[in-house]
């Protein structure tokens, strides 16, 4: 204790101290986990396990910055008072301690499902029966360790802080302490020095490359705290889980898949399936298309794509958010209300990775978009799907001249980028993903060659993105053909939501999620139109199939190709669900049919409320209990 006497603010070395043991605390309950639960880290190099070590700390310091921090700024607020000192420093006593509480739950509770806490937060106030009992039966000796810890801790803080009253720095050097723990404190919360959002869960992916290193750099404070941040709601649906999951395996497998494991029932193998060995794939996921725009006038290249390749009619997005429309399409999981989204928390689950999977096939694969990478953090959720690479606005040059600077980026260049990324690859097949973004409020005025329609009015402001961003998708597929490799590959394009510009009324769940979806390849599937049903979250299915990837994945959907029974699409809105099928469609709460629409004579809400809450009910339990996907 005797440094704290020598300098002339030993409350600074005090606060210093606090922070180092705040992280060692953190970084010894990293240690328990990968030393306790090893074999799920066995596969990990000595390098990577050091990275998930040394990044793990950038992720702990948010956590130690958040809630200590302002604890820290009182403590050294002059006040030459023993009792003011003892107690600010009880209570960053007792905060540590609840934070070393979280974490050995977080450590316990660690093998009911291979990750960290994340929404079972969310329902903790309806459930203490459950964690006294665990707490002080499964979980005794840890507890019982702990509030030692605790009590043995508090002696020493008191003794430890009596030598921190004094104080006898001028104003001038408080001021530039005060200045100090301030910045400590934003850049701490923050995560990173920069203007772009505080790190979330999703940005683990910038440091680590699989799953386990995601586990291992994370912590559960952390994850939990996000998760909470986001909220949730009181979720019940009481039908039996059995049952839920036959029916859902009835609605979604194909005839010629097989479930390998039943411990996840939705992790699927073909017996049949047979390799494509020369097939290209991209993905362009468009912002905010909506398919009564679609005509020979406003998206001239849409409509003839339209016309030469499979176009779904009746296509249908999984949420009205842009995030959402990402988790459907590139990782088939839909938005399940009363779970974290895509990107706040659901990755902690596992999913099967469509880019690392074709990858592994020998496919060259990326992902980019027209937005900074940090937007919806979706390069990052890239980079945990499997892609080699992923790109973001700051990536990519600027070819043309703009009349303004659009909030989201130019597809033009985000076509152009990805067209010489293929260009130069080394691999002899590609599988890349896109996302468009001119088409997002508010409008951009990019050319005065696009400007056919008058940009002031919603409607005209939206027409004239959507006729900039349907030459962009135009110039890409010129490219694709003067460069070769446009007769072997297949575009699918499909919208992550539909825009509504509606403001006097609520639209039909129909209107409301139909989106445009067409497969693009002539040289390889013949052009035609298919009515039926079908949703973002079949794209996955869709490209094991026609790459004829034969290794186990999981998904929410199914080939959109395969007519063989009926089909439905399962959509979400706030804690609402709701089922869509060519007879009608119906929202629920998962006890009522809250809206009914009904197109044709034979349509039953009762027989379409039973596959709703099978869905809703299978979906939402294994993405709780990590059963999506078994990561060997």
């Amino acid at each position: 204790m005797k440094f704290l006497e020598k300098g002339k603010d030993p409350r600074l070395n005090f606060t210093l101290g606090w922070i180092v043991l705040a992280l060692l605390v953190f970084s010894f309950i990293r240690v328990l986990l990968f030393t306790i639960y090893h074999s799920v880290f066995a596969s990990l190099t000595a390098s990577a396990v050091l990275n998930c070590f040394l990044n793990g700390i950038r992720f702990d310091l948010t956590m130690v910055a958040l809630f200590l921090g302002p604890l820290l700024i009182l403590l050294n607020i002059p006040i030459k008072n023993k009792y003011y000192v003892k107690t600010i420093s009880y209570l960053l006593w007792f905060m540590l301690c609840a934070l070393l509480v979280f974490l050995v739950s977080d450590l316990v509770y660690f093998p009911n499902v291979k990750r960290h806490i994340a929404e079972e937060l969310i329902h903790i106030g309806s459930d203490w029966g459950f964690i006294f009992t665990y707490a002080f039966k499964s979980a005794l000796l840890p507890v019982l360790i702990v509030f030692s810890l605790i009590a043995v801790g508090a002696y020493f803080v008191g003794k430890i802080a009596g030598k921190a009253v004094k104080t006898n720095l001028t104003w001038a050097w408080q001021s530039a302490k005060f200045i100090f723990l301030i910045l400590f404190l934003i850049i701490g919360i923050r995560g990173h020095l920069g203007f772009t959002k505080p790190l979330g869960i999703a940005d683990v992916y910038k440091y680590a490359k699989t799953s386990q290193e995601a586990t291992l750099m994370l912590n559960g404070v952390f994850t939990g705290y996000h998760v909470w941040r986001k909220g949730g709601v009181d979720i019940k649906n009481n039908y039996p889980l059995d049952k839920a999951i036959k029916n859902t395996q009835e609605i979604l497998l194909a005839k010629n898949e097989i479930v390998p494991d039943t411990e996840y029932p939705l992790m699927r193998v073909s017996k049949t399936r047979k390799e494509q060995k020369d097939l290209n794939f991209v993905i362009v996921m468009l912002e905010g298309w909506n398919p009564k725009y679609i005509n020979s006038e406003t998206t001239p290249n849409m409509a003839r794509i339209q016309k030469e390749g499979v176009n779904f009619t009746n296509a249908y997005a999984v949420g009205l958010r842009s995030i959402l429309g990402f988790s459907a399409i590139f990782a088939s999981v839909p938005l399940v209300p009363g779970l974290p989204v895509f990107g706040y928390g659901l990755e902690l689950t596992t999913f099967s990775p469509p880019f690392k999977n074709f990858a592994d096939n020998g496919y060259y694969t990326f992902y980019g978009q027209t937005s900074l990478r940090h937007s919806f953090r979706m390069c990052s959720l890239a980079n945990y799907l499997g892609a080699q690479e992923s790109f973001g606005w700051e990536d990519m040059p600027m070819i043309l001249d703009y009349q303004e600077e659009a909030p989201y980026g130019y597809d033009y260049e985000l076509f152009m980028f990805a067209a010489d990324k293929i260009k130069n690859r080394k691999q002899n097949k590609f599988f890349a993903g896109l996302f468009t973004g001119i088409t997002h409020e508010p409008w951009t005025k990019t050319q005065e060659r696009f400007m056919k329609n008058d940009n002031n009015t919603w409607e005209g402001g939206y027409k004239n993105t959507l006729f900039y961003s349907d030459w962009s998708i135009g110039e890409f597929l010129k490219r694709a053909k003067e460069e070769g490799w446009f007769d072997n590959t297949v575009f699918i394009f499909l919208s992550d939501h539909n825009y509504d510009e509606s403001k006097h009324h609520d639209p039909v769940l129909k209107e409301k999620f139909h989106i445009p979806l067409t497969i693009y390849a002539p040289k390889i599937l013949k052009p035609r139109q298919v009515d039926y049903v079908v949703s973002q979250l079949d794209i996955v299915p869709t490209l094991y199939n026609l790459a004829g990837l034969n290794m186990p994945y999981s998904a929410f959907g199914k080939d959109l190709l395969d007519d063989s029974s009926p089909r439905s699409a399962f959509v979400s809105e706030g804690v609402n669900i709701g089922l869509i099928e060519k007879e009608g469609a119906i929202r629920s709460d998962r006890t009522n049919v809250l809206e009914e629409q009904k197109d044709e004579e034979n349509f039953d809400p009762s027989q379409t409320l039973e596959k709703l809450l099978s869905l809703d009910k299978t979906a939402y339990e294994l993405l709780r209990g990590n059963k999506w996907f078994k990561n060997e």
